[in-house]
This record gives C-alpha cells, sequence and structure tokens, in this order.
C-alpha cells in the first residue's frame, strides 16, 4: 500500500484517551459519540464478543490473520474489527504489525484501540503504536486510545492525547496518574456533618458513579458531566 497523502503538520492532532474501570460507561461514550460517524474505522478489539464494534458499525470481523486485515483495508471495507489470538507475545506482535497497517490508511480514518494495557507499558510501546501516537496528526488519522488501568499503559499515548475522558477508576495508583493528567485540584464541599470536606484529585476519580466522568478538552479545561444515553 503507498502512504495517501496528506496535510502533514497543518492537520489538528486529534487523539483522545478514554479511562475507566469496567461498566463505568466508556462503551456507550465511545459508540455514542466518538463512533457515531466515521468515512473509514479500524478497531483493535480484543473483547469483541462482549464489545461487538462488528455489529456495532456493521463490520467485518478479522480474528487473527494479519493477510487477511490487509486484504481488506485494500479492497476498501469501510469498517475491519481486527480480533487478536495466541499467546500474549503473539497478540503483541499483531498489535505492532495492526499499528504499521493503520499508518498507511487514508486520511479521515479512525482508528480504536481497546485494552491498550494489554500491548504496552508504561516505558514501552510497539514501535509502530508510538510512531501513531507521536505523529498520527501527520497522517490525519484520529487515534481514540482505551483503557481500564491507565497506571499499566505507555506514557508517550497519554502525553500526546488532545483530549482524555475518565470515568471511575478503583485503584490508587490509577487514580494518581488520572488526577494528575488531569490536574484535577482538591474540591471542597459539605460533609455528612456539614463541616466543609476536602477531597484530593484521586479521591474525586475514586468515588465517581457509573456514567459520570471527568473530561479534559483541547484547550486544558476539564469539565465535569454525565455520559448521553445511546
Amino acid at each position: 500500500m503507498s502512504p495517501p497523502k496528506t496535510a502533514g503538520t497543518r492537520n489538528k492532532a486529534d487523539i483522545v484517551a478514554v479511562i475507566g474501570a469496567s461498566g463505568t460507561g466508556k462503551s456507550s461514550y465511545i459508540k455514542g459519540e466518538l463512533l457515531k460517524k466515521f468515512p473509514r474505522l479500524l478497531v483493535w478489539s480484543p473483547l469483541e464478543e462482549t464489545d461487538d464494534y462488528a455489529g456495532f458499525s456493521s463490520g467485518v470481523v478479522v480474528r487473527g490473520k494479519i493477510s487477511e486485515l490487509v486484504a481488506q483495508v485494500q479492497t476498501g471495507t469501510k469498517a475491519i474489527v481486527y480480533v487478536p489470538t495466541g499467546d500474549a507475545a503473539a497478540v503483541k506482535l499483531q498489535f505492532d504489525r495492526f499499528c504499521r497497517i493503520a499508518w498507511e490508511m487514508e486520511p479521515a480514518t479512525k482508528l480504536l484501540v481497546e485494552e491498550l494495557s494489554g500491548v504496552t507499558m508504561p516505558s514501552w510501546s510497539p514501535p509502530a503504536w508510538r510512531k501513531l501516537s507521536t505523529a498520527g496528526r501527520h497522517r490525519g488519522l484520529t487515534i481514540i486510545g482505551v483503557a481500564q488501568r491507565p497506571a499499566n499503559i505507555d506514557k508517550d499515548f497519554m502525553g500526546n492525547c488532545t483530549e482524555v475522558r475518565c470515568y471511575r477508576v478503583n485503584y490508587d495508583n490509577d487514580a494518581k496518574v488520572m488526577a494528575d493528567v488531569l490536574r484535577l485540584q482538591t474540591a471542597y464541599a459539605p460533609g455528612a456533618t456539614g463541616k466543609t470536606v476536602a477531597k484530593k484529585g484521586m479521591d474525586q476519580l475514586r468515588e465517581l458513579p457509573n456514567f459520570h466522568f471527568f473530561h479534559k478538552n483541547p484547550d486544558l479545561s476539564v469539565r465535569r458531566g454525565i455520559n448521553k444515553s445511546l
């Protein structure tokens, strides 16, 4: 595949992180807002049996075979859902190849990667994913990365995000990471006894009800909200 021409550095960066424990609202945001429209869609979906991105997007599922993924890209399939197979080492190799293919996709493609903690680490990620995270805007791609455990994913991706949406996280180290990413300030509110109670950013993240979130905007402002219904 020959790389398509793009606007290069004139492209607007569009890299979104969606973070939160299982069942907190990530899928309703992704399907209800981020994927409402897409000229072309490429999905890495390790848990496709339950996530069902193929059903949502009327897409084609490719299981494990990189050659079949290439064929679907070359024939112009609008929505492709790739499901990795094999052990951890095989999955990481497939992810690197998946990302190499994504780099060659035409501009305006939306790239969604689920379960980032399974294929990256805080101080390491496959070279092709790192290239997408740091230079994806040169290709005109929209990149959406999803994780339940943000403390376990690569810092390059998080550091290059233009938007971050965070739902409840259940572990202190994840809450600390996201409080720092979002730059959440200590909040003061009346407690049960009427006295003012201070809650650090990480505590606010640990206590979010399902479907409630903090969202960091491209201008670095942060808002709190509740998901729209699908």
